[in-house]
């Protein structure tokens, strides 16, 4: 109904008919009644659940896009471990920089894939951080040595400096280490990408009273002002995207994101022609009592033992990469199911210690084929290990709930393989 004033209102009217004593028609009565809110609130209700059903249509379409991407990844990072990685073959100089070169072309659509991926799950409120006390300059060293043939290609020169409280190197901070690399990985590449030949990038750090400021700076190109306008709007590349250099977009949003989800947040300065100075803010810390591991193996741990696997996984070519990984480990035996069908009869009818699990196969998932294995009391106590291209949280919860003991994500990565059998293999 059209109100005095011009406004539209929504309205629930009753008529009911009145008669006279000779039961003829005489008057109407009518009740109108403004239901305007009510409207509004199932309007709403009606929007939330088409966003849910949106949101669960984005999970399940993410969950086969990473599926989907990460499967060929696995062949070209897999098969190009292996070769960089074959002591009984070794590859000659030129071969082995082509084999580097592969690794690291996959290795950065790997991560592109994987930015895309948590700023779906940040903007789903589904991304979780694990803070621990983290020293920067382990991070800040990690960073620069895997950027380091980025650096040289370029051209630019990556320095580290910095000091705690106490004068020594080491800053202590309160944060989630794996995704305080991704942040700085992501600051120094930029800074790397976005500078001149014979630039300078460096990570710098301080501790302030309760906080540390980790500064990444370069001189490269920087940004107008129009373009810092636009900075943290997903998939906008401010004009790169005309200059050749790689890049989605993406990087600096998710950067600031994970910045606040530990805790911190992250800004930037910036002037065209000078360079950049982008500075993240955390939360400092004090060493545990534990203090804080400063070893870092670079070796691979010798397989401690006869290790029996059963490999329920329906691709041949994962399938290869992991009987070639396993050729840095004689003592495990591998036998191979390729449905989830067969692998619940291989391992009835002869047990393994261990069971390798893709999560999609052909005629089942792998949870389903884990509570399979867990409801037989002759499989019940197989050690059970995921190796799948979903890389979804949900994914990864679900079957660490259900009893795997680990989750690994393909592409795989070799050393952690290995790692996870030498283990199983000694206890």
């Amino acid at each position: 109904m059209l109100r005095g004033d011009g406004s539209v209102i929504w309205v629930l009217q009753a008529v009911t008919l009145v008669r006279d004593a000779d039961d003829r028609p005489d008057y109407l009565v009518a009740v109108t009644k403004d239901i305007s809110a009510r409207k509004q609130a199932e309007a709403a209700v009606r929007a939330a659940d088409v966003a849910l059903r949106a949101n669960a249509a984005k999970t399940q379409f993410l969950s086969r896009m990473s599926h989907e991407l990460r499967t060929p990844l696995n062949a070209v990072l897999g098969f190009a471990q292996l070769l960089r990685l074959d002591r009984q073959h070794p590859l000659p100089a030129e071969a082995a920089h082509r084999v580097q070169m592969i690794e690291q072309a996959g290795a950065h659509l790997l991560a592109l894939i994987g930015d895309v991926l948590d700023l779906s799950r940040i903007e789903a409120g589904q991304l979780q951080v694990s803070p621990e006390v983290v020293d920067v300059a382990e991070v800040a060293a990690e960073c620069s040595t895997m950027l380091r043939a980025q650096a040289d290609a370029k051209g630019v020169d990556v320095v580290l400096q910095g000091h705690g409280a106490d004068g020594s190197p080491r800053a202590l901070v309160r944060a989630d280490r794996v995704r305080l690399r991704q942040v700085l990985l992501n600051l120094l590449s930029n800074a790397i990408k976005y500078n001149r030949p014979g630039g300078k990038a460096s990570v710098e750090w301080k501790p302030q009273e309760s906080h540390c400021e980790i500064r990444v700076v370069d001189n490269g190109v920087g940004m107008s002002d129009a373009q810092q306008a636009h900075l943290f709007e997903p998939f906008n590349r401010l004009g790169a995207e005309r200059s050749g250099v790689e890049g989605t977009g993406i990087g600096l949003v998710l950067a600031r994101h994970l910045a606040q989800l530990m805790g911190g947040d992250l800004g930037v300065q910036s002037r065209s022609d000078i360079g950049t100075t982008v500075t993240l803010t955390l939360d400092g810390a004090e060493p545990t009592a534990a203090g804080i591991d400063d070893t870092h193996p670079t070796t691979l741990p010798a397989s401690l033992g006869h290790l029996r696997v059963l490999y329920a996984e329906d691709n041949q070519v994962n399938v290869e990469i992991v009987r070639g990984a396993l050729q840095a480990r004689p003592a495990c035996a591998l036998r191979v199911a390729s449905s989830g069908s067969q692998a619940l009869a291989l391992a009835r009818a002869d047990v393994p210690d261990l069971m390798l699990v893709d999560m999609h196969l052909g005629d089942t998932t792998g949870l389903e084929l884990a509570t399979a294995l867990l409801a037989d009391p002759r499989t019940r106590g197989i050690r059970l290990v995921a190796l799948s291209a979903d890389a979804l949280p949900a994914q990864i919860d679900a079957a660490l709930r259900l009893g795997f003991e680990a989750y690994l994500t393909k592409p795989v990565d070799v050393a952690q393989l290995l790692r996870v059998l030498d283990g199983a293999a000694g206890g």
